[in-house]
């Protein structure tokens, strides 16, 4: 399906620095309209067109984890003309992806969200969040976790041998963008700009 999420900020609960940034955890309110859906042929899953709907939105509370790409790094990704919105989105869709190994949950029971500028962080920021109303510690997991998570991102990214981005790594199969846009590189970049500063802040802290 075709889908279009709105996602807004009812307070975030706790808030911690990784880094070169801010992680935060909290509710939020979900929106999500789906406006069509893709036929596709059965054998090759090739897409033979589109048909719009007219659906009512779902609405439901539920809670997020998300953070924020400060502007010095997304300056960056735009001076190597990189995408931007690819970059969120990919990094978006590699950690939901991988989010299931940290928090025993399934792809499918989580949501995702990420923009250039969101008006409620008023930056670049990614959230994800839990598919189910209320939330069942989904996120609450992912936040406790976020450091570890954006490594295997990274790893995963490093890893993965495609050029482009893969089923594997970046394209989601309950993308409801069609998975567009998407850009690998602009993930990395991103992921190693937050991870470099995040492991020189681990260690500069003292250790008992």
């Amino acid at each position: 399906s075709m889908d279009d999420t709105d996602l807004r900020v009812r307070e975030p609960t706790s808030t911690r620095s990784i880094g070169p940034t801010n992680a935060s955890i909290g509710g939020v309110d979900i929106s999500r309209t789906v406006i069509g859906f893709r036929k596709k042929r059965h054998d090759t899953s090739e897409i033979l067109g589109v048909e719009y709907v007219d659906l009512p939105p779902r609405e439901f509370d539920t809670e997020a984890v998300w953070w924020t790409v400060p502007p010095a790094i997304v300056e960056e990704v735009r001076k190597r003309e990189l995408d931007v919105a690819g970059g969120l989105h990919a990094f978006e869709h590699a950690a939901i992806g991988l989010l299931p190994l940290f928090a025993l949950c399934d792809r499918w029971d989580i949501g995702g969200l990420s923009t250039p500028k969101h008006p409620d962080t008023g930056e670049a920021t990614i959230f994800i969040y839990d598919g189910h109303p209320g939330g069942v510690g989904i996120a609450e997991r992912g936040f406790e976790m976020l450091r570890d998570l954006w490594e295997a991102t990274y790893q995963l990214l490093l890893e993965c041998p495609c050029e482009e981005g893969c089923p594997s790594c970046i394209q989601s199969p309950k993308c409801g963008n069609n998975n567009e846009p998407l850009d690998k590189e602009a993930a990395k970049l991103i992921l190693e700009r937050l991870l470099v500063d995040a492991a020189e802040e681990r260690e500069a802290t003292p250790t008992a």
